[in-house]
């Protein structure tokens, strides 16, 4: 399989080493990706570099559960609409199976 192309089967999918993880384990680790690399890991959201991002950063990291609290303008839902960045672009599914279940050991009768 060439770099870059999808899977295809479950076969194909175990041959190329993926690895199913949850969210957490994903965020985690494309946070770190990005940290890495030196970009903004959250771009537009301004003021907040010395307070709440790496507070956010750090929850992430651990693999805490996120709650966030604020007076209205203090860019909750900026912040958690940046957050689908750090998530993959796209995720190995049954086709025609109507949940995105573990494609190693699928719930779905398909």
């Amino acid at each position: 399989m060439a770099k870059g192309e999808r899977a295809r089967t479950v076969g194909e999918l175990r041959r190329s080493g993926y690895k199913v993880i949850n969210v957490k384990e994903e965020l985690r680790k494309n946070l770190v990706a990005k940290l890495q690399r030196g970009e903004q890991v959250f771009p537009g959201i301004i003021g907040f570099d010395d307070t709440v991002i790496p507070q956010v950063e750090n929850a992430i990291l651990a693999g805490h559960d996120l709650m966030l609290l604020g007076e209205r303008g203090q860019a909750k839902s900026r912040l958690i609409r940046r957050l689908v960045d750090l998530l993959d672009d796209a995720i190995p599914v049954i086709a025609g199976c109507d949940i995105n279940d573990d494609p190693y050991d699928p719930v779905c009768r398909r």
